[in-house]
Formats: C-alpha cells, structure tokens, sequence
C-alpha cells in the first residue's frame, strides 16, 4: 500500500504535468479546487489533507472534465511510474 507521501509524489507529477498541457493557471486552479489539498506555484503538493486515494480521484476528475482523453494519457504515463497506488 502507497503511503502518504508517494501520493504527494504522484500528484505533484501529475499536476506539473498538466501545467505543461494546460498552462500553470488552469492546472494550479484545477488542482486547488480539491479540498485539503495545498499546492506550491511550482505544482508541488505541499499537503494532503483526508485520505489520500479520494483527494487523488478528484484531482484527476477535475482534470478530466477539462481535457478528457489528454488527461486520460497523462494520468497512464504517471501510474505506470506508481506500481504500489492502485489504478482509478
């Protein structure tokens, strides 16, 4: 089971790399929406508060109402670097 932080791992991969697709703006206002959860301007995750796997779902569905498939690909690219977080 993943612990806390390689989920701050991931999602910082994932956020910097949606700030490489969608700008920085989009990307950091996307990922800020999700409660508990503090983002740095560089895309890193400072904290995550609650658990863990649910704040990484809503992430990638706010994500994925924005840009579908494009986030779709990107989140494939980072679980493959994650074995132990379990898919979505």
């Amino acid at each position: 089971m993943p612990d806390h932080d390689e989920y701050k791992k991931m999602l910082t991969d994932l956020i910097q790399k949606q700030m490489v697709v969608l700008g920085p703006n989009i990307a950091l206002d996307k990922a800020r929406r999700t409660a508990g959860l503090k983002v740095a301007d560089d895309g890193t995750v400072l904290d995550i508060g609650g658990d863990p796997q649910i704040t990484l779902k809503a992430v990638v569905n706010e994500y994925m109402a924005l840009s579908g498939q494009i986030a779709q690909m990107t989140l494939n690219t980072v679980l493959e670097k994650y074995p132990s977080v379990k898919g979505l």
